[in-house]
C-alpha cells in the first residue's frame, strides 16, 4: 500500500485499488534546512500571549479527583492542599496580585463580551502599573477595571463607565480616581468613544428599525462638522440622536425609555436634544409631550422601511 500525499490517499501498488481517501495531511505547512530553523519554528500548545504566559505558575488545587476523574485517597487530598498552601507562600506579591487580576479579568470579559485583542490591551496596561508600584494601596478590581475601561477606549469599542463600574461592582467615582491614576503616570493614547458607535447599542434595546439608526447617526456625523459634540458626554449625544431620529422617521421612543438603556436621565436628553436641534437648525418635526408622547411600534419593519424611503426620495 502507497501513500499519495499530493492526492491524500492509501492505493494498492498492484491493482491501483484506493484503499482510504481524503487523508488529511500531520506534517507542517513550513520547511527547516536546520536544526535551529527546525527547533524555533515547532509549536508545541498554544502560543504565548500576555493571558498565559510563562510567567505564571500552575495552580495546585486542592480537589477530590484527578486528571481522569477517580477519587483521590484522604492522604493524597491532604498532600496537594499542604503542597497547594506552600505554593502560595512561596509566590512573589507579584505574582499573586497578577493572579487575582486575571481572575477579575476573566469575570468582566464574560459580562462585557470583549475580544482577547482588547484583553490583552488591558493586561499590559496593568503590568505598566504594577511595575511603577501604582497598585499599592489601591484595589486590584479597580485599577484592573481601568485598564479594561482604557484598553476598550484605546480599540474604539462601546463601553461606557458606568457599564464598567456596575460589572466590576465598584462606584463611578472610584472608576474614575482608578483611570486618572493611569492618565497621569502612563502615556495612554486614548480618545472618548464615538457617539455614533453607540446608536446601535441603543438602537438594539429599543428596537428600532435600521432606517431609524441611520438617521441618527447621519445627525451625529453631522453635529461632529459643526463641532456640536465637543466637551459633551458620548452617551447622551447618542441618546439625543435616537430621539431626534425617532421623531423625523415616526418610530417614536419617549425620553424615559431612552433613558434606561442610556443610563442617563430625560432631562439630560432634553437639553442635548434642545442643542442639537438649534445648532443642526431642526424645525421640521414636532414634539408630542404628555399622554401624546407615546411609542410606535412598527409591526412591518421591511414595508415601513421601503416606505420611508419611497419619500425621502421623491
Amino acid at each position: 500500500m502507497l501513500y499519495d500525499d499530493q492526492r491524500g490517499e492509501i492505493i494498492c501498488e498492484q491493482c491501483g485499488l484506493v484503499a482510504n481517501s481524503v487523508i488529511f495531511s500531520r506534517e507542517p505547512e513550513w520547511r527547516a534546512y536546520n536544526f535551529e530553523e527546525e527547533k524555533t519554528k515547532v509549536r508545541v500548545g498554544l502560543p504565548t500571549t500576555v493571558l498565559n504566559n510563562r510567567e505564571m505558575r500552575t495552580v495546585i488545587g486542592g480537589k477530590s479527583r484527578d486528571s481522569y476523574g477517580k477519587h483521590l485517597n484522604t492522604a493524597t487530598q491532604a498532600k496537594f492542599a499542604r503542597l497547594s498552601q506552600m505554593d502560595e507562600r512561596i509566590q512573589d506579591k507579584t505574582t499573586r496580585n497578577l493572579k487575582s487580576a486575571l481572575m477579575e479579568l476573566k469575570r468582566i470579559k464574560s459580562h462585557l463580551d470583549l475580544s482577547n485583542d482588547i484583553c490583552e490591551v488591558a493586561v499590559l496596561l496593568y503590568k505598566l502599573a504594577l511595575n511603577q508600584d501604582l497598585i499599592k494601596g489601591r484595589s486590584v478590581i479597580g485599577m484592573m477595571s481601568a485598564a479594561i475601561y482604557l484598553a476598550c477606549r484605546k480599540k474604539n469599542v462601546a463601553v461606557t463607565l458606568k457599564d464598567t463600574a456596575e460589572i466590576a461592582n465598584i462606584s463611578t467615582k472610584e472608576l474614575g480616581r482608578c483611570i486618572r491614576i493611569f492618565l497621569q503616570n502612563i502615556k495612554v493614547t486614548s480618545a472618548l468613544p464615538d457617539p455614533v458607535t453607540l446608536v446601535n447599542r441603543l438602537g438594539e434595546n429599543l428596537g428600532l428599525t435600521m432606517y431609524t439608526r441611520k438617521v441618527a447617526i447621519d445627525l451625529l456625523v453631522e453635529a461632529k462638522v459643526r463641532k456640536l459634540t465637543i466637551g459633551k458626554i458620548p452617551m447622551s449625544l447618542a441618546a439625543a440622536a435616537v430621539y431626534i431620529a425617532s421623531i423625523q422617521t415616526g418610530e417614536r421612543r419617549t425620553q424615559q425609555q431612552i433613558a434606561i438603556p442610556a443610563r442617563t436621565t430625560p432631562v439630560t436628553i432634553r437639553n442635548r436634544f434642545k442643542e442639537l436641534a438649534k445648532g443642526l437648525g431642526l424645525k421640521q418635526f414636532e414634539v408630542k409631550r404628555g399622554a401624546a408622547a407615546k411609542p410606535v411600534i412598527i409591526e412591518n419593519p421591511t414595508s415601513w422601511v421601503r416606505q420611508q424611503r419611497n419619500k425621502s426620495n421623491c
